[in-house]
């Protein structure tokens, strides 16, 4: 009986910590190096300055991958290339192990050079995108752009939902634990401790007759 629960009890812990270890990097991301502003406006489908107002990080499921997309919502103030609204979408990879951009926080400026796939814009960490505050030079060099095409509408805010994903290296967000995240595993613990108290007292029965 002891050995029976022995081994109950081993399988839903390890059931845990499986969910609980985030999964190792084998390659990491090798840039060439940082692009010129004049290899970037010729390689990138939209150049442009904005504001990020949201962020929404990859759903929590039972194997994370560095390559899941984080979403960002930017308030466009200047363009210097392609045709954007105010309010503009990009993605990029969750981690920077797979070439992501993950500086984006809600609140802070940046200068996003995006490619576009599948007609959706995309940006990464070997791009030339960063914070607004630190691409003086850039900016020169860009010289005077144009404004979004719809400057006047109001800028859509939102709050800063990356606590909703699991982000490597970023905790569980809010507190959580990964447990808590995953309904799934809240149903196998069950189903192990169901499975291990009907074993207990079927025994405890046996014994008695």
């Amino acid at each position: 009986m002891r050995k029976s629960m022995v081994i109950i009890l081993s399988c839903l812990l390890l059931l845990m910590s499986l969910y609980g270890v985030k999964p190792a990097d084998v390659f990491a991301c090798s840039c060439a190096g940082p692009p010129t502003v004049e290899e970037g406006l010729e390689r990138s489908a939209a150049v442009f300055a904005g504001k990020v107002t949201k962020l929404v990080g990859p759903k929590a499921k039972l194997v994370m991958s560095s390559a899941d997309p984080i979403h960002v919502t930017l308030e466009v103030t200047e363009v210097w290339k392609g045709e954007l609204t105010g309010m503009t979408q990009l993605t990029t990879a969750v981690s920077s192990a797979s070439c992501g951009y993950d500086q984006f926080a809600v609140g802070s400026e940046f200068l996003v050079f995006a490619s576009a796939e599948s007609g959706q814009l995309r940006t990464g960490m070997c791009d030339g995108t960063k914070l607004l505050s630190t691409a003086g030079q850039e900016l020169t060099e860009l010289g005077d752009g144009y404004p979004p095409e719809d400057a006047s509408a109001p800028g859509e805010s939102g709050p800063d939902t990356l606590a909703e994903g699991v982000l490597p290296g970023a905790g569980q967000g809010a507190g959580q634990s990964p447990l808590l995240l995953n309904p799934v595993l809240w149903i196998a613990a069950v189903v192990l401790l169901a499975a291990g108290g009907w074993l207990y007292f079927w025994r405890k029965n046996k014994r008695n007759i």
